[in-house]
């Protein structure tokens, strides 16, 4: 994971930190860098922990992620040995999704859209086309594609408001994706995001910079095309489990005239809830995701 780090985020010469740069910024040797890099040396002193996060420009989110990763403690430590049924929670979590009335979804640890209610799909004006092309890419059905894609509908749907969301939505991503950085999927989909302009100049700007909020919780207000002015709150409520944190994102009216549309599109769509990316496990991880699976068990 730190090596993906390194790679990943930028120094302040906007390049990727090589090893013999990191190790000087952290005042320990190259060889004691590869050491950490390749999971020799597990646990991690307060000091290092630290410049890590200075150097790699973390948000205080993004800390607290990797301050967990450095403890070392197994999702089935965390979840417990007696709720280490993923699949029975997951198929709750879908059964209170589809009760929702309100926009909702879920994301997993890659920001993949795992699941949607109708609701979101009628705010956000998705183009069905974009869902049938849901298998063209192992990043189709990722959040941050569904927000940077020109063809999804969001964009025209939150007008104005698209650039401040995006970024917010970014913060998010680099966020709980920060522990899978290192994984053959994760590169996958980072690579195919890569390849949309704006994406790629958002992740590296806040890569060297990251001035934007990260919350549980965010404020919208924008002018919806077909419904007029939207104030929102979403919340995000997170569900671990042993392959990782499930996230339920809920969409709160802030406003009489909010409250109106979202009791308007809920009693139009109803409360079916659409599956899309594969959940738990993903494509390109067999290897990995076995191995973590092992040293939970061990």
């Amino acid at each position: 994971m730190l090596a993906a780090l390194r790679k990943q985020n930028l120094n302040e010469y906007g390049k990727s930190w090589t090893r013999e740069e990191l190790s000087k910024y952290m005042h320990i040797s190259p060889h004691q860098l590869g050491r950490l890099e390749r999971g020799n040396r597990k646990y991690l002193d307060t000091e290092t922990l630290q410049l890590l996060a200075d150097a790699f420009n973390l948000t205080a989110l993004e800390r607290k992620e990797l301050f967990f990763a450095a403890v070392g403690v197994s999702e089935d430590a965390i979840v417990g040995l007696e709720n280490t049924q993923a699949k029975a929670e997951f198929e709750n979590l879908i059964s209170t999704l589809e009760k929702i009335r309100a926009p909702a979804f879920i994301v997993d640890d890659y920001a993949d859209l795992v699941a949607v209610n109708m609701s979101i799909m009628k705010l956000y004006q998705v183009n069905p086309d974009y869902v049938a092309r849901g298998g063209e890419s192992y990043s189709a059905f990722n959040l941050l594609k569904f927000i940077y894609d020109e063809t999804s509908g969001y964009k025209s749907a939150v007008g104005a408001a698209w650039e401040n969301m995006a970024r917010r939505n970014m913060n998010f991503f680099r966020r709980i994706s920060l522990r899978q950085r290192h994984k053959p999927y994760f590169n996958q989909i980072l690579s195919e995001l890569c390849r949309i302009k704006k994406f790629d100049l958002h992740w590296h700007e806040i890569s060297r910079s990251p001035s934007d909020v990260d919350s549980v919780y965010d404020i919208f207000k924008w002018h919806h095309p077909a419904y007029g002015p939207v104030h929102l709150v979403f919340t995000e409520a997170s569900l671990p489990t042993r392959y990782g944190n499930l996230y339920l994102f809920t969409y709160s009216p802030m406003d009489i005239e909010t409250a109106a549309v979202f009791l308007e599109i809920s009693s139009e769509m109803g409360g079916t809830a659409f599956r899309f990316a594969p959940w738990p496990f993903k494509p390109l991880n067999e290897k990995e995701d076995q191995e973590d699976l092992e040293e939970q068990s061990n």
